[in-house]
């Protein structure tokens, strides 16, 4: 194994070259939820996060008050990716969305939505960790 040097300014792409490729590590387990944003009365969003807390945190940073808030949250899926894109893929089929990005509907449908989240409740791999790591306080 190659010696490491004191920084890696000294470092050139040779010596990067000689040390074993490392697999990246990825992690699709989190929470869909609906959320609803008194900025957008009328609407709500279908979306997907690993942890919670930095998501609410996210949608109400730039404001002078909180105004995003999660009306449901399911409980936590093994590959929640894979899972939000199935949920929207129905959504898009019966409800019709908002905007470009297919995550904004109107509220109205809010009853189908939460129940199309409970069916992928039933379908999909729970993640039942000892201790969530990769939660932030």
């Amino acid at each position: 194994m190659q010696k490491l040097t004191s920084s890696l300014s000294e470092m050139s792409l040779s010596d990067f070259r000689s040390y074993p490729s490392v697999q990246k590590v990825v992690i699709n387990h989190g929470y869909i939820y609906i959320l609803k944003d008194s900025s957008y009365p009328g609407y709500i969003k279908v979306g997907m996060t690993r942890d919670l807390k930095r998501r609410y945190k996210e949608y109400n940073q730039h404001k002078p008050y909180n105004t995003a808030e999660f009306v449901a949250v399911s409980d936590p899926f093994e590959d929640a990716v894979k899972v939000e894109k199935k949920i929207l893929e129905v959504l898009v089929k019966e409800i019709q969305p908002i905007g470009a990005k297919l995550e904004w509907f109107e509220d109205a449908h809010e009853e189908r939505i939460r129940e199309i989240i409970i069916e992928a409740e039933s379908h999909f791999l729970a993640y039942n960790p000892a201790g969530d790591i990769y939660a932030t306080n």
